[in-house]
């Protein structure tokens, strides 16, 4: 496999397959056997050790094999399951990747779980995916060319970006990153030509520390963030208690119903939540949330007639 460029997904799938074969590795001679760098397999070896793969030195110090003592846990079994039916959702590409990694730990999956998630597709990004997580780990400045939706036919670079997270909005991709003191999501697909570079920054932890709060799409890193206050039927509750938000708070009221207090930072996160479970929640402070909101649907509906 020698001067064919394996990625690390790659490469952490092959070691652990011919651990598990039986083989006892060596660095340098993988090295030589792929034509990669010895301290790139270094970090593989690594990362790979860090995890619950039961890698392990050999007897001579140098070389690794795997313990014989390593088991798969009945919890780790029921892990693997429940990745196995969520990467099968996302589908494509990444499923078919995925599927080699969990296959690794459990060679038979037979998954008492089915999953539906409203998941993007990004299987054709898991190059740059790989690219980003590195950056984000090791707080590395990036470059990159991505085509913004106002302008579909321009592609423009940008440089020096801090990468800060990759998230998931109502289904999408994005990555959460600083530029010129401006914090911005990219669309995680509009991102391309990626650039790795060996500047490193400081992460804005009260940033960080604020987006775990975010409610959706329409978050702002740099506004102010307020309380709403959302009165909740009781067919509803128990979603909001299964699956509660982060950094929410509920009361329960005397007829049933409970008030639900959450943060945002934009008006628009508040409404896409009103929108979600309509006709079960209304806002109840601030009231003219609620009074903009009911105008909003009154002029959706006489468009409509």
């Amino acid at each position: 496999m020698k001067n064919e460029k394996l990625l690390q997904h790659q490469r952490h799938n092959i070691i652990l397959e011919r651990l598990e074969n039986g083989e006892t590795l060596s660095i340098t001679e993988l090295a030589g056997e792929w034509g990669i760098l010895t301290k790139t397999l270094q970090r593989d070896f690594r990362k790979l050790m860090e995890g619950n793969y039961g890698i392990i030195r050999a007897s001579d110090g140098k070389r690794f094999t795997l313990s014989q003592k390593q088991h798969t846990s009945k919890d780790a079994n029921t892990a693997i399951k429940m990745l196995d039916s969520l990467s099968a959702d996302i589908g494509g590409e990444f499923y078919t990747k995925a599927q080699a990694t969990l296959n690794k730990l459990q060679q038979h999956i037979e998954s008492p779980f089915y999953t539906r998630i409203d998941v993007e597709n990004i299987s054709s990004k898991l190059d740059l995916i790989e690219d980003l997580e590195e950056a984000i780990s090791r707080q590395k400045n990036v470059d990159f060319s991505y085509k913004t939706l106002r302008e579909p036919y321009k592609i423009k670079s940008y440089e020096n970006v801090k990468p800060y997270k990759i998230i998931i909005f109502d289904g999408f991709w994005y990555l959460l990153a600083e530029y010129h003191g401006h914090y911005i999501k990219f669309y995680l697909k509009e991102i391309r030509n990626i650039k790795v570079l060996n500047q490193t920054f400081e992460r804005n932890g009260e940033l960080l520390e604020r987006m775990s709060k975010a409610l959706g799409f329409w978050f702002d890193p740099t506004a102010k963030s307020f309380e709403a206050i959302l009165l909740l039927d009781q067919e509803v509750i128990v979603y909001f208690k299964r699956n509660p938000i982060n950094g929410q708070r509920i009361k329960m009221n005397y007829d049933g119903t409970a008030e639900l207090t959450v943060t945002a930072t934009d008006k628009r996160e508040i409404f896409d939540l009103l929108k979600k479970w309509l006709p079960q929640i209304r806002v109840i402070e601030p009231f003219e949330l609620q009074e903009e909101f009911e105008e909003m649907l009154q002029g959706y509906l006489v468009k409509k007639i």
